[in-house]
């Protein structure tokens, strides 16, 4: 295949087979607040050509220090229908769909990966229970602080359910959310997406990172280096 010029500068980690892999899989993103704008932004970039977006929020003032696509201008809007608009600036060629809801409330999903960007605790364990049900992987990702954690689930793992059993709060709701680890978690969460697509071994499959920005410190929990 002739590689489009959109992505040439992608193709020294990814093979021509890898980028069709990209084109040709359906990622369905739950949250596209702080960590989901910065996924969806880097995903389109990379070469993923198919997306459902869920997200019933609306863009606030409060969502200016962090999130990737708030700006005065779509304060009030839905935060679907902007990124709609955004990614379709960086390539009018791709497929979208939206839902305006809770995930909770989304019927007849489809897809062949699932990203959770949410921060609420009872939504990321609903997510991990739905990707059993659907027999697809969840990319897991939080941030709070200056930390954060990153891992693939797969279908039948428990871990988000052990790990958020005893939570309350998660650590966005308790150490909020300054701009740099959101851009880093999500970049993160990015790269092991390349990976699990492209069969990569090193795929943090059933574990977590967990990210410390200010000891500079990466731990990973559970087993890891899958292909």
């Amino acid at each position: 295949m002739s590689v489009p010029i959109r992505y040439k500068m992608n193709m020294g980690i990814l093979s021509e087979n890898d980028l069709v892999k990209l084109q040709e899989i359906k990622v369905i993103i739950i949250g596209l607040g702080g960590l989901g704008g910065y996924v969806v932004n880097q995903l389109v970039r990379l070469g993923v050509c198919q997306l459902i977006l869920i997200d019933f929020d609306h863009f606030s003032v409060s969502n200016l220090n962090r999130q990737l696509f708030a700006n005065m201008d779509n304060i009030g809007e839905s935060k679907v229908d902007v990124i709609f608009r955004e990614l379709k600036k960086i390539n009018p060629n791709i497929s979208i769909k939206i839902e305006k809801k809770r995930i909770q409330d989304v019927k007849n999903l489809k897809g062949n990966y699932m990203i959770d960007c949410v921060d609420n605790i009872d939504t990321k364990i609903y997510l991990s229970k739905l990707s059993n049900q659907l027999d697809i992987p969840l990319l897991h990702g939080s941030c709070g602080g200056w930390y954060g954690q990153v891992g693939w689930i797969s279908p039948k793992c428990t871990l988000i359910e052990d790990l958020y059993g005893k939570e309350e709060k998660g650590l966005e709701d308790v150490l909020l959310n300054p701009p740099y680890v959101v851009n880093v978690v999500a970049s993160y969460m990015v790269s092991e997406f390349t990976k699990m697509v492209t069969c990569r071994s090193k795929t943090m499959l059933d574990a977590i990172l967990f990210i410390d920005l200010y000891e500079n410190t990466l731990i990973k929990l559970g087993d890891q280096g899958h292909g």
